[in-house]
């Protein structure tokens, strides 16, 4: 009976099982973390070139993200078995969490201390904001209602998302008014996202260095872009998740 025990191999967790994905995702979205802090302490300690310095941050980050969260579409042997939902679920979640924790880190921060933001260029702490200001979008080193509002906007996004997302993950999946909640963001994802396009395209891009590849295309376009590709996702995920709550 001891022998017989001892042979039972108990099953993995999900996370045991899926540790490619987690792996693939360490190694995409890890450096996305780090770059901010690096890129810090390259300019301020180690006298970097701030610009250069900013221009890498900016291929990390917009590449990282993008990368990041198609991982669950990769060819990883643990995801072979996958069908196209728990894969498109995988990818919108990972986007909720990390958009939430944007708007309610970066954008949170610059929203409370943008004043003081404006007025420390040189100072280590605003860098990870200046990083993006310097060539990317000028319109942070000011704060013009327009773009207060967005923010703001963003800001309460990114928690009501994240109160959809507790109500969900405390239900386990049952909550719909988790899954409504998420789905609101992902409507509003799109729309603050348009407008902050929209209306710097059509102002003639006043605020953005045209003449520069990785400010235009990088900085001010693919690091914004995933808040135009991956609300669908989320909204898929949604609505999909809300008819099999219905069936019970």
């Amino acid at each position: 009976m001891t022998a017989r025990a001892a042979s039972v191999v108990p099953p993995r967790s999900r996370a045991a099982r899926n540790a490619d994905l987690w792996i693939a995702r360490s190694l995409t979205l890890g450096p996305v973390a780090l770059a901010f802090p690096v890129a810090t302490l390259a300019v301020f300690a180690l006298g970097a070139d701030r610009n250069q310095t900013a221009d890498l941050l900016s291929v990390v980050y917009s590449a990282g993200l993008f990368l990041g969260f198609t991982t669950s579409f990769w060819p990883l042997p643990s995801l072979r078995s996958w069908p196209r939902f728990e894969r498109i679920q995988s990818a919108a979640l990972l986007f909720m969490v990390v958009s939430y924790l944007t708007h309610l880190s970066w954008e949170l921060v610059w929203l409370l201390f943008h004043d003081a933001i404006h007025t420390a260029r040189d100072a280590p702490w605003a860098y990870p904001w200046w990083a993006y200001i310097d060539g990317g979008d000028l319109r942070y080193a000011g704060s013009s209602p327009t773009l207060l509002t967005m923010e703001g906007l963003s800001v309460a996004n990114g928690a009501v998302g994240a109160l959809g997302l507790v109500l969900w993950v405390r239900s386990r999946g049952r909550d719909s008014r988790g899954v409504l909640l998420c789905m609101a963001t992902a409507v509003v994802h799109l729309y603050s996202t348009t407008l902050y396009y929209g209306s710097e395209i059509l102002d003639g891009m006043p605020n953005v260095d045209t003449s520069s590849f990785l400010d235009t295309w990088i900085k001010f376009g693919l690091a914004n872009a995933p808040w135009l590709v991956f609300p669908w996702f989320v909204l898929y995920w949604g609505q999909r998740t809300l008819r099999t709550l219905a069936r019970g």
